[in-house]
């Protein structure tokens, strides 16, 4: 008993002593988490003072250009900042409180009048926009009414083949043309907006240049600014800005939430990696949604293709501006041609992106980056060999068969004519029809960068209406060639879904070639 009486004493003064070394640890964590959070605290709020100091004399001095831009861009970043400092949910509130409130005073107002104010604003903000502005350098009132017939058109074609026009929801179909034209308005009409989007198109141009330095094309653009773009995956601005405005748009839009963030990250990531950035959901998704988060990848191009077509001599306002207002109009021609009749997993919530690969630093973003840039320059010279290679072999075998019967033809006469059509249904002024019809057959038959590749060299010479609209209805990944780049991602990522999406992937690219379209008819109503 005795024996048993000391071991036991033994074992209690074992515990107390592991406990109390607990206590002690735990004491130690807190002590070392309460010093972290005073560095952490002591660096934001010396980042801030040395943000501030920075900032307001290079505002101040900068009196010759920029001005508006970077108070804008100083205001952002301090409001960001304020909201980032406060408890969690005091930003949020406010907004959830005003946003219940305008929900509940919609919904006590009569059926028929919110029905009459949302079906009817839209349509008659459009009209009177294309037809109560004089005509101008930038289009006259006859072709702002072409764009508008042409957007009706292309709305109604759609509503022709829809798989089930019942289910067409025409409240997100309003809400989504309704946010394009704000976009426009914004972006094209209002001078703060147009001086915003081409600053940020200046700082891209500017960026090549830096990399263009007594160098050639095949050795430095892509690969010195997508070290940048990697960088800022690393410091999650890239993700920030899909989950800001993903949370916004699923508010606006009645969309799910891998719609919604597909959709938001198309313009900066491309289709296949916003495909990647919802690859756990795959498997999950209803077809309706397959069907969008393709479309949204056709609809739009990627950041590097963007800084790709830069140095082919793209506009670069144009190209932005277009791959921001193809957003909504992507959900809207997807939900027309594929309406949803399931029940979404995700509905009513953003999703966080999954992004898969984090690097260890910036140094290691940088050199992914570096590499990543290499691999597209390759990819782009590849491809322009091989398709414009193609192409000629094609012209020089129709050009020979129907030499026997003294008629000029080519690939780019047959897509003009088949898309002549579309040319002045977009608003595209009557001399300048044919070559902008040829430019966008030959973007949907081979590829963007074969279609820039064509049109730079004939810009110049277009009416400045006729290059901007052209370059809006190109500017997408919507081509034969992407549809087997997609099928092959999607079955990476869901074996299971093959049958799926090997029938909406063709609809699908053509809905992104509308959207496309419809972002340049919106665009020739409000220039």
């Amino acid at each position: 008993m005795t024996s048993e009486r000391a071991a036991s004493v033994h074992r209690d003064e074992k515990m107390e002593y592991y406990h109390d070394k607990d206590r002690a640890q735990a004491y130690g964590d807190e002590e070392q988490q309460h010093e972290n959070h005073v560095i952490e605290d002591d660096e934001d709020a010396r980042s801030e003072v040395s943000y501030h100091g920075l900032f307001i004399p290079a505002v101040i001095m900068r009196k010759a250009g920029n001005v508006l831009v970077l108070s804008l861009l100083y205001g952002a970043i301090v409001l960001w900042l304020f909201v980032n400092n406060l408890p969690e949910g005091a930003a949020s509130k406010p907004i959830r409180v005003l946003w219940n409130f305008g929900s509940n005073m919609i919904a006590r107002m009569p059926k028929l009048a919110v029905r009459v104010i949302g079906y009817g604003v839209p349509p008659l903000a459009l009209i009177l926009t294309a037809a109560l502005r004089p005509d101008d350098d930038n289009g006259t009132r006859v072709q702002r009414l072409i764009s508008c017939l042409g957007l009706v058109v292309l709305i109604g074609v759609t509503v022709l083949f829809s798989k089930n026009r019942r289910a067409i929801s025409w409240q997100i179909v309003w809400t989504g043309i309704f946010m394009q034209y704000i976009l426009g308005l914004l972006i094209i009409r209002w001078s703060v907006g147009y001086q915003v989007f081409n600053f940020i198109a200046q700082q891209a141009e500017n960026f090549l240049s830096y990399a263009a330095e007594g160098r050639e094309f095949i050795f430095g653009p892509n690969w010195f600014t997508l070290n940048g773009a990697r960088a800022l995956y690393y410091y999650n601005v890239v993700q920030s800005v899909v989950a800001s405005m993903a949370s916004l748009v699923i508010h606006v839009i009645d969309i799910s939430g891998v719609e919604c963030v597909a959709a938001c990250a198309a313009p900066f990531v491309g289709m296949s990696e916003a495909s990647m950035l919802v690859g756990p959901f795959v498997s999950e998704m209803t077809e309706a949604e397959l069907h969008q988060v393709l479309t949204s990848g056709f609809a739009t191009i990627s950041g590097s293709v963007f800084l790709g077509l830069l140095t082919l001599g793209a506009d670069a306002t144009a190209l932005l501006t277009c791959c921001m207002m193809s957003v909504p109009c992507a959900i809207v021609i997807s939900k027309i041609r594929f309406p949803e009749e399931e029940e979404p997993l995700t509905k009513g919530s953003a999703v966080a992106p999954a992004y898969k690969d984090r690097e260890s630093n910036c140094i290691h973003a940088i050199s992914n980056g570096a590499i990543f840039g290499i691999k597209l320059c390759i990819v782009i010279i590849a491809v322009l060999l091989a398709v414009i290679s193609l192409l000629g072999l094609a012209n020089g075998l129709l050009g020979w068969i129907f030499a026997f019967y003294g008629i000029e033809i080519s690939i780019q006469k047959i897509a003009s004519w088949i898309l002549y059509p579309l040319a002045w249904l977009i608003g595209i002024p009557s001399q300048d029809l044919m070559p902008a019809a040829e430019a966008m057959g030959i973007k949907f038959i081979l590829n963007e960068f074969a279609a820039f590749a064509q049109f730079t060299k004939i810009q110049g010479s277009l009416n400045p209406r006729s290059a901007l609209l052209t370059t809006y209805a190109m500017a997408s990944f919507a081509n034969v060639g992407s549809i087997g780049t997609q099928i092959s991602l999607f079955l990476t990522l869901a074996p299971d879904r093959a049958d799926a999406i090997a029938r909406l992937s063709f609809s699908a690219c053509l809905a992104g070639s509308v959207s496309t379209l419809i972002s340049a008819c919106i665009a020739g109503i409000v220039s």
